[in-house]
């Protein structure tokens, strides 16, 4: 019979502690059988402490180090295994609810169930010669159980082990009947018979089996799913906020407000800088844009023709402090407009969409300070010697000749290369919420 006393960290056919066991294969690699339960082994201290790199300490005494790169001998070399000089951790062990990562994966303690300090609940069963009991939540897991475990079964009658059989190892006369198991939980009383001697199984009922998370009381002591703390109160990941531990699985609980439970709160992950898909990652996968931080190797957006041409690029600011630098070339063909009769070279840069405290810098020709046209704006134009509309826009080079004409500006081709910076100032937080920019050359329409 199985004493639920903890809630196993991963799936294994064998015994997981506080469960029964005759041998230490019986139990999940990295526990011991001892006095027919599974549990922690302990690996002792060793007094007077060991020669550093020299000896190691095992099972409380100092053994020379016979291989420098697996120092605690337990087949797993420094480099894999995160604690060389301990043989219970490594990554085939198995995870303990003692707040240290014991297999080696960077997480301590997982699927361990939570309790709260001085918390008590039932444990053990009352079948045969056991006797439930009770355990105590201690620096967050829970104490053995106080009642009477099953021991070896010996032929006088009883249920020692408390499998739901009697002397079910003992020889026996022909013929002879004796009831089995119980109505208890999924236990079905039925019928053992003595065959050849020896006892069979039982038969036309179920025996208590090890108990699993399911809502069911599958080791018929009576309760249901304990040693999973269904019911206690849980904290979820990130946003999913409080809620009670439930099962996620035959030997596995989840607080019920995390992705998948009856009170589910995650939420797709947005860029807040909170954890909404509760998953202990915050706003991971949403940075948008890749572009360079530096002048240097500002994003070359290519060349843009002053024939009205515009390029719309789309970014954010992520993570926090981040700046964006493009790089466009603005050609100038050296043209006049038919209409204006100005030169067409005009090149402008407009937020289309932004975070408030978002602005942009323009240098042109070069990244250094004596080359900077344009600090902290939302806006900017440039157009050799321009002229204005009625609406204070600038409208170009005006007016122009192709030719030299006495009053005129020459229509010359004086294309420049402009550096743009998107940036928030120092200490601007924006998330990942996008800007878009309107990169364009051309006259504007009066």
């Amino acid at each position: 019979m199985a004493l639920a006393a903890f809630l196993a960290a991963c799936g294994s056919s064998k015994a997981g502690p506080g469960k029964y066991c005759d041998k230490n294969s019986d139990c999940q690699a990295g526990l011991e059988c001892k006095s027919h339960t599974c549990q922690k082994p302990d690996p002792g201290q060793c007094v007077p402490a060991c020669k550093p790199d020299v000896e190691a300490c095992i099972n409380g005494t100092c053994k020379p180090i016979a291989d420098p790169n697996d120092k605690d001998g337990d087949g797993f070399q420094t480099g894999v295994d995160c604690n060389d000089m301990n043989p219970y951790i490594n990554p085939a062990a198995y995870e303990y609810c003692d707040g240290v990562d014991n297999n080696c994966n960077n997480q301590a303690d997982e699927g361990c169930p939570s309790c709260t300090e001085g918390a008590v609940q039932p444990c053990g069963t009352d079948m045969g010669d056991c006797v439930a009991g009770m355990q105590t939540c201690t620096g967050g897991t829970w104490s053995a159980c106080t009642g009477t475990g099953p021991v070896l079964e010996s032929c006088d009658g009883h249920d020692n082990d408390c499998d739901g059989l009697v002397d079910e190892v003992c020889p026996c006369q022909n013929g002879q009947q004796v009831a089995c198991s119980s109505n208890v939980g999924t236990c079905i009383e039925g019928v053992q018979t003595c065959e050849e001697g020896m006892w069979s199984a039982c038969r036309n009922g179920e025996v208590p089996r090890s108990e699993v998370c399911d809502g069911r009381d599958n080791d018929c002591d009576g309760l249901t799913d304990n040693g999973f703390s269904t019911g206690s109160d849980c904290q979820g990941t990130g946003e999913c906020g409080a809620g009670v531990r439930e099962c996620a699985g035959d030997i596995e609980t989840r607080c019920s407000t995390m992705p998948g439970g009856s009170q589910d709160r995650s939420e797709t992950e947005k860029c807040d800088h909170l954890d909404n898909d509760c998953d202990g990652l915050t706003d991971e996968g949403l940075e948008a844009d890749t572009v360079p931080n530096n002048c240097q190797i500002a994003k070359d957006l290519g060349g843009l023709p002053d024939d009205g041409s515009e390029i719309k690029v789309t970014g954010n600011l992520w993570p926090d402090n981040d700046e964006d630098w493009y790089k466009v070339t603005a050609t100038d063909d050296g043209q006049a407009d038919a209409t204006t009769l100005c030169d067409r070279f005009h090149f402008r840069v407009r937020f289309l969409a932004r975070v408030e405290n978002m602005v942009m810098d323009v240098y042109v020709d070069g990244c250094d300070g004596s080359q900077v046209d344009c600090l902290s704006d939302t806006e900017y134009d440039h157009a050799y010697d321009g002229r204005w509309n009625e609406n204070t826009t600038p409208i170009g080079q005006c007016e122009c000749r192709n030719e030299s004409v006495p009053g005129y500006n020459l229509c010359l081709s004086e294309p420049r290369v402009f550096y743009i910076r998107v940036h928030g100032g120092s200490g601007h937080v924006f998330g990942c919420e996008n800007y878009q920019l309107s990169i364009s050359n051309g006259l504007i329409a009066p």
